[in-house]
């Protein structure tokens, strides 16, 4: 008997009813879309929790109430363009009003943080008002002998942006009255010598842009952001606001969304406990080591970060809002291992037709992603080997369906009527109802790295059903990703030893600004 015949629903009545669910939130909700913004605010929350979603009503709202306002929504991972568009134009009708994102003299743009020689974007934007030079990562890769993270280069670029502003001495000429920034995490950089006077580059670039709501009071602007610090591939740094801002800036309004809707709890568990590394053979690598941390993470805690002391983390009912783990009996997350390559491609081919043939999917209910950030030959590979099977496919930011041309069309990440193929840069903010990972063994023969095990992470909570997560050879990775799946099987729970403090400590003074206002966040949305 297949898991198929083992459950009550098929996976094509689940996904039906995952869809018509309708998510109602309460009031605090609608009050945090249509809170008038009059100084920072940060939303700080889970994969899943609804962070663009709450951003792009917040701008939809500002846009429909106050028209004039000049408003930007940006973001780091260009493949977010169509989903942030979409869901911006969506409230904006919830809201009676209207956006177009091709609207030259819009009020509210969506722009991507950098922008290019062919499409705006907020960085390119500065640089034109200002008259000051803008530099393509290229250019700013070419003046490296060390090798840059994309997020290090943009840094750079904001960086000269604001010293060559400086040395111009230009009169204080802000641009917009309101910005939103999405993926903040992407922005923060560790490197101390790319900073500006201490501050975050690209935050104090945008906080810089902006006008103050109250001509007496300069540091009240209208700057909003969104982070998670679990989806950072780059970078493990999370920074307090004073880190960002300087040691004279004080955060007053910071919202913890703890409630997942995309991604079932038991998917999101495992993803967390791989990607901190919580049954790593030497003790946990990355993560929070207080409860105040854990809990805004939508999780109680029993045990004490103590060295050898037993922990046991558990997702309360409360914050786990995907309905699919009530509706299928058989697990979540699959786990299948191969001695080579080439049989993972079969073995993801062969699932897909099956899925699309026998279980009744959609093309684009399915998504592929590559772990192998440093190379594409993997998401070639799989796309041909589904072409093959006359199953249409489109590769993230190829030229159209069935074509393997890779960044042709980087603004786009999906196609209709297609299965959808990425390498994981450009899978962030992006989902899919049956997710396969292919790749485990790029991360586990680099077990000890915290950034891999976060690009795992990301991957893994791109599923809003299930995921099947492959690898080829034998690493003792594979070895502890079992053993969180057994325990979660057994007891929806996950008990491990802390042996000592890990490599990065996640804890960004949460206990302190627990004090001041913050919310238990819900968002509501539809999927229409």
């Amino acid at each position: 008997m297949n898991i198929e015949e083992q459950n009550s629903v098929s996976r094509t009545e689940a996904l039906k009813k995952l869809k018509t669910q309708f998510i109602q939130g309460d009031l605090e909700v609608e009050q945090l879309a249509k809170e008038a913004v009059s100084e920072p605010q940060r939303f700080r929350g889970i994969a899943g929790s609804g962070k663009t979603h709450i951003l792009c009503q917040k701008a939809a709202y500002m846009h429909c109430q106050w028209p004039d306002l000049q408003i930007v929504y940006t973001f780091f991972t260009r493949s977010l363009y169509e989903y942030i568009e979409y869901w911006v134009r969506f409230y904006c009708r919830m809201n009676g009003g209207d956006f177009d994102p091709h609207d030259p003299n819009s009020t509210l743009k969506v722009l991507h943080a950098w922008g290019s020689a062919g499409k705006m974007g907020f960085y390119r934007t500065l640089c034109n008002h200002y008259d000051i030079d803008f530099f393509s990562p290229d250019q700013l890769k070419e003046d490296q002998n060390q090798r840059l993270l994309p997020n290090e280069v943009f840094a750079k670029a904001c960086k000269s942006f604001l010293q060559l502003h400086e040395s111009k001495n230009f009169p204080v000429d802000p641009l917009f009255d309101a910005i939103l920034i999405d993926e903040g995490q992407d922005f923060v950089i560790d490197q101390e010598d790319l900073l500006y006077q201490g501050k975050q580059p690209f935050f104090w670039m945008a906080y810089q842009s902006l006008r103050p709501v109250d001509c007496e009071n300069p540091k009240k602007r209208r700057l909003i952001w969104a982070y998670d610090e679990y989806q950072n591939t780059s970078s493990v740094k999370i920074p307090s606001s004073k880190e960002i801002f300087g040691e004279d800036f004080t955060l007053r309004k910071s919202v913890i969304m703890r409630k997942c809707y995309r991604t079932p709890a038991p998917i999101l568990m495992a993803a967390h406990a791989i990607g901190m590394g919580l049954y790593f053979r030497e003790g946990m690598l990355a993560g929070p080591t207080t409860k105040g941390e854990w809990n805004a993470l939508g999780y109680d805690v029993q045990g004490e970060f103590k060295s050898n002391h037993r922990v046991t983390i558990s997702r309360p009912k409360e914050y786990a809002a995907n309905i699919i783990p009530d509706l299928w009996e058989g697990p979540l997350v699959d786990l299948q291992l191969f001695d080579r390559r080439e049989e993972e491609f079969s073995f993801i081919a062969r699932s897909i037709h099956r899925d699309l043939t026998l279980y009744g999917l959609c093309p684009e209910d399915i998504l592929v992603v590559s772990l192998n950030s440093r190379s594409n030959n993997d998401v070639r590979s799989i796309a041909k080997e589904l072409m093959d099977r006359d199953i249409d496919t489109y590769i993230s930011s190829a030229s159209g369906k069935n074509k393997l041309d890779l960044g042709r069309n980087p603004d786009t990440f999906s196609e209709t009527n297609c299965v959808t193929v990425s390498g994981i840069n450009r899978v962030k903010g992006n989902e899919g109802n049956m997710v396969y990972i292919l790749g485990l063994d790029t991360i586990a023969r680099n077990d000890e790295s915290i950034p891999l095990r976060n690009s795992l992470f990301v991957a893994l909570t791109r599923a809003r059903a299930w995921v099947t997560l492959t690898g080829s050879g034998r690493y003792p990775m594979y070895e502890e990703m079992r053993t969180i799946l057994e325990h979660l099987r057994a007891t929806n729970e996950l008990t491990f030893i802390y042996k000592s403090k890990p490599k990065v400590a996640f804890d960004a003074g949460l206990e302190d600004e627990l004090k001041s206002v913050s919310y238990q966040q819900i968002l509501v949305y539809s999927d229409d």
